[in-house]
């Protein structure tokens, strides 16, 4: 799964510029932060977004010289008295979004010809323990009801959208992510072909 992200990346930059213009620099300055310790197996999304808003918090001071300048940037992008999610709301896709891969993940290999991930979405906000321990409704991969409008705070990508879809992120408000969302396992390539959603194969 990693070399197929990798592949799309090293793809989207030779497509993206002019025959014999290559810009090798962009590949190598993708960095793919990668979590894949023993500890991870069998990680519910609240889990790893527990893990993410720790990463995050660790990775936001060496992004900006002072406190101020984190202040100065954060009051560009938001009124002053409007209540932030939280201070990485403004540093767009790599603060706020996180893939993570399951076991249907790892099955899209073998079943789908565009594999999938999971992407979560930071701000969709933290569940105590107790509220995670609910039962998931039927026909879908996550939420407690039948609504299908219900945001789970993550959803199946294509390896084949990840470049695109954190470009549309980095360059837009992160309110994006609602106008994108579709609840599990919903896609947008297969929303009108339930046999060919994500995990179909395990009917």
């Amino acid at each position: 799964m990693l070399q197929l992200i990798q592949q799309r990346v090293q793809k989207s930059i030779e497509r993206s510029l002019p025959p014999g213009k290559g810009r090798t620099e962009l590949l190598e300055s993708h960095d793919l932060v990668i979590h894949d310790e023993p500890e991870f197996d069998g990680a519910t999304s609240h889990e790893v977004r527990d893990h993410f808003h720790g990463w995050v918090a660790e990775q936001l001071p060496k992004v900006v010289d002072t406190p101020a300048t984190l202040k100065r940037i954060l009051e560009s992008h938001f009124e002053k008295k409007r209540e932030l999610p939280g201070p990485e709301y403004g540093f767009g896709a790599r603060f706020n979004l996180a893939l993570f891969v399951d076991d249907i993940c790892l099955e899209s290999l073998d079943h789908m010809d565009y594999p999938v991930v999971k992407i979560m979405y930071k701000q969709w906000g933290n569940l105590s323990p107790e509220e995670r321990n609910y039962e998931i409704a039927s026909e879908w991969h996550d939420g407690t009801t039948d609504e299908e409008q219900e945001d789970v705070g993550w959803m199946y990508m294509s390896v084949a959208d990840y470049v695109s879809m954190y470009d549309r992120f980095a360059w837009t408000h992160m309110a994006l992510w609602h106008d994108e969302y579709l609840r599990p396992p919903q896609m947008i390539d297969y929303f009108y072909d339930e046999t060919m959603q994500p995990g179909f194969w395990r009917s």
